[in-house]
Parts: structure tokens; sequence; C-alpha cells
């Protein structure tokens, strides 16, 4: 392993080690879900107890003196298991396509226009035009639902925003010029053959309206928003507080292969774990919590900004604020498999490493 590589490695373990030191259990408000809640809830979630830790959040380059630590304090939280995956957010692009179908044809059960769902769709009516491919730009003529058509309204820190909720599926294409990746654009998020993979090309906005959807759909007294930048750490530096995405008796792959890599730690080929892109969720075994590819796999949203931890004031409007995205992706480095690194992107962006987990919270009277 170059000398250089092995200097990096030491200086991150040592300051992580430090930091573990720092940890307390004890001193956060601490609550769990009643068991009857749990029962209600249709996804697997992992309890993440409370506690105060050192975070270290880096905002600089690739090195260990880019590192700046603070204390922080996380109340106890639930987390889902996996990455959101494609089977799970195409059952909300579906849910948005069939509402506003519903809505054109005058599917209503009263006067309040609540929509009955048991009715059927005639997706031929002449009505339902609206939400199609305008007839010039049609292929051979088919009638077939225009994505930006599917419109979501979300509550975005506070103001009411309309989003299209559909996944670009052209950052495939777009993401890496001459990969002939046509077959993933086409078929990576609609295909059931990778249901159980997580979803890519969403934005920060796309990401909190599925979380709000999934809120009125659970119909029970919680909310579930995403995770923000402490909550995400707590998760991920696990039960004994393991800070290094490499350490521990056994090591996992984090879609790396042999860690640290034969490669001398710092690359890696994109296939050395079987994939070579993303892979199904849960392909490797659990990490902490029973959480899996917190490491890896997909880099994953918060809902903190940039401005949030470095404590600078905001003139830019929020739109144009930069999230705080954790965990590293598939074509990361290890460098970014660590908790306390950071990666920046506005809310808007999009890509084919980038993905999210939820949080699942008690609403407050």
């Amino acid at each position: 392993m170059p000398k250089y590589t092995t200097t990096l490695f030491m200086a991150l373990i040592s300051i992580y080690s430090f930091a573990q030191k720092s940890v307390r259990k004890d001193t956060v408000e601490e609550w769990k879900l009643e068991k009857s809640v749990l029962k209600k809830l249709p996804f697997d979630l992992s309890y993440i107890p409370a506690k105060s830790f050192t975070s270290l959040v880096r905002t600089g380059n690739d090195s260990a003196s880019s590192y700046r630590s603070r204390i922080v304090s996380v109340r106890s939280f639930y987390i889902s298991q996996t990455e959101v995956t494609n089977k799970e957010y195409r059952d909300f692009v579906h849910y948005v396509r069939d509402s506003i179908a519903h809505t054109l044809l005058l599917n209503f059960k009263s006067e309040n226009k609540e929509i009955d769902w048991k009715k059927n769709i005639n997706w031929n009516d002449d009505r339902l035009d609206a939400m199609m491919i305008p007839a010039e730009e049609r292929i051979l003529g088919r009638k077939e639902i225009d994505p930006v058509k599917l419109n979501f309204e979300i509550s975005y820190f506070g103001q009411k925003e309309i989003i299209t909720v559909c996944p670009d599926t052209l950052r495939w294409l777009s993401d890496f010029s001459y990969s002939y990746n046509e077959l993933l654009a086409k078929r990576y998020f609609s295909h059931s053959g990778y249901n159980n993979y997580p979803v890519v090309g969403v934005s920060l906005k796309q990401a909190m309206a599925f979380c709000q959807w999934k809120t009125k759909q659970v119909n029970a007294n919680v909310i579930v928003r995403l995770p923000t930048n402490a909550e995400w750490e707590s998760a991920a530096i696990g039960e004994k507080d393991t800070a290094v995405a490499f350490a521990g008796k056994k090591p996992y792959k984090c879609n790396f292969g042999t860690i640290p890599s034969t490669a001398g730690g710092i690359g890696k080929a994109y296939d050395d774990d079987g994939f070579f892109y993303t892979g199904p969720v849960k392909s490797f075994s659990s990490e902490s919590y029973g959480l899996f590819d917190m490491k890896g796999n997909v880099a994953e949203w918060t809902s903190t900004a940039l401005d949030e931890i470095q404590n600078v004031e905001v003139k830019a409007e929020k739109q144009k604020r930069l999230f705080i995205v954790k965990g590293g992706g598939w074509n990361s480095t290890i460098y970014y498999l660590q908790p306390g690194a950071c990666q920046f992107y506005n809310a808007e962006a999009a890509n084919t490493w980038t993905g999210f987990r939820y949080v699942v919270e008690v609403k407050k009277n």
C-alpha cells in the first residue's frame, strides 16, 4: 500500500478513535414507537438510540486535515433499513399518475372531490389527452403519458411548490458520455427486473415529495421525512460508534470488493463487488442496527443544508442552497464512505449515484 494511503488511513482512524471517546448516550431524549403503531407501518425500520457524539464534518479536500469536529446530540429515531427502491418509488409515481387521471375523468365519490379509487381508468378516453405527449411529438402516433406532466404539490421549507415526480432516467446517458447506457436509461426505473435496486435520478425535492406522500399513505400518527445530516451520521457510525468504513473484525464490501482494496485503498474497479453500477438492496450483509448499504451502493440525500453546518448567513434563495448528501455511491472512492464525509448538491440536482432513505417520527400535537 502506498505510504500516502497508509498515512491517510491511520490519520482517519486516529481522528475517529478520539471522536468515539466523546460519545455520550444518556443525555439525549429517548423514545420509541408503540408496538401497535409499528405493526401498522408497511416498511422495515431500524431503531437508532439517542446519543451525543463528535460529528466530523468534511468540507474540504480529501485529507484528514479537512475535518472539522463539533458535538451534536440526536434524539432516538427510526430509519428505513434500505434505500428506497425503484418499486417503492414507482408506486408513488403510479399514484400521481392515477390521481391525475381520476381527476380528469371526474371520478369522485361526492361533491368534495374525494377520488373514488375503485373506479376503472379508461386510458383511451380523450379527456386524458391533457396528460399525454402532444400529438406532434408522438412516436408512430402512439398515445403515451408525458412524464413531465406527472406533477405533485410539495411543502418545501414552508412554501408550496409543484414538481415533476418522475426520475430523470436520461442521467444514465448524460452522466457518462459514450458509455452505451441506453438500456439502463430505458429500463432501470421501469422494468420489474430492477424492482429491488435503489431509485436514482431523483432530486431532493422529489425525495421530499415521496416522503410527504408516504406520510399520507401510512394513515398513522407518524411523519415520514428525510434524515438530517446528524441523524444519518448517528445511524452510520453504528452501535460501537465505528466511524471508519473499513474498521472492525469483518470489513464488508461497501461495493468496493475487499477493503482496503488491492488498488491501494483509494481507487477501485466499479465491478469489484459484482455490480458494475448499483446493486439490489440487501446484496451484502447488514451493518450496525440492521441497516443495509449505509456506505456504498448509492449516496443518500439529507434534509440538511450546507449553511446549517457552517453557521453562515444565507443570502441566496432556498432553491439555490446546497444540501448534504452522505454515504458515497457506487462510483465513489473509499474516502466518501466515511460517515463524516459530505457531498453537496442543489435541491433540483439528480444523478445516477444518489438516492435516499427515510426517517419515521411521531407527529407532534
